[in-house]
């Protein structure tokens, strides 16, 4: 369950950026973190915190609730 989760909230966290037409690179800018950092978030290897997962919502300018899209309890 975990896995999935992850991967799923890897996934939303691609398409926005995609969406914003950001790369990698100009997110983990952004974030003030590192590509590597990025690339794991979006790949599912690891689960951002509360607050990587708010500071995504003001940088690409969403609802927290999208990074959990299609996530099943």
């Amino acid at each position: 369950m975990k896995d999935r989760f992850a991967r799923i909230m890897g996934d939303n966290i691609r398409l926005e950026r995609l969406r914003r037409k950001y790369t990698q690179d100009k997110l983990a800018e952004l974030l003030d973190m590192s590509i590597n950092y990025v690339g794991k978030l979006e790949r599912g290897v690891i689960i951002p915190s509360a607050y990587v997962i708010y500071k995504l919502s003001k940088i690409l300018n969403i609802n927290i609730m999208e990074f959990y899209r299609d996530i099943d309890n």
